[in-house]
């Protein structure tokens, strides 16, 4: 199972998903973490180079690209603190689940994800 999340530390889950610098994916084999990757967040990057200084993402295409980011790396269950509606609709079109949670920590919460596994 690969479990993705938002994320501008690498420890921490992002409030913000399209604006995360990160997308951290874990890969649970056998009830433990068998690999981390760290994928750049390209909307970040559109942001951060958009000649119009925006500080929100609303039509950079976000509830798209990272839906098919997620879905290109075989990604099963996406975390967030918070996500929109149409984001949450194209995930779960690629067979991806969504879980919103207040958890912050990344760790924690894959040792959630584990727990819930045994």
């Amino acid at each position: 199972m690969r479990v993705a999340f938002p994320t501008n530390n690498l420890k921490t889950i992002s409030n913000h998903t399209a604006l995360s610098r990160y997308i951290a994916i874990v890969e649970i084999k056998n009830g433990e973490i068998d690999e981390r990757i760290a994928v750049k967040n390209p909307v970040h990057e559109l942001v951060k180079n958009s000649s119009h200084e925006r500080e929100h993402p609303r039509g950079m295409g976000a509830g798209k690209i990272i839906p098919q980011i997620l879905a290109d790396y075989g990604v099963d269950v996406f975390v967030a603190r918070e996500i929109g509606e149409g984001m949450i609709n194209n995930l779960e079109a690629m067979g991806i689940s969504v879980i919103v949670s207040d958890e912050k920590d990344i760790e924690k919460s894959i040792n959630k994800i584990i727990g819930g596994l045994k």
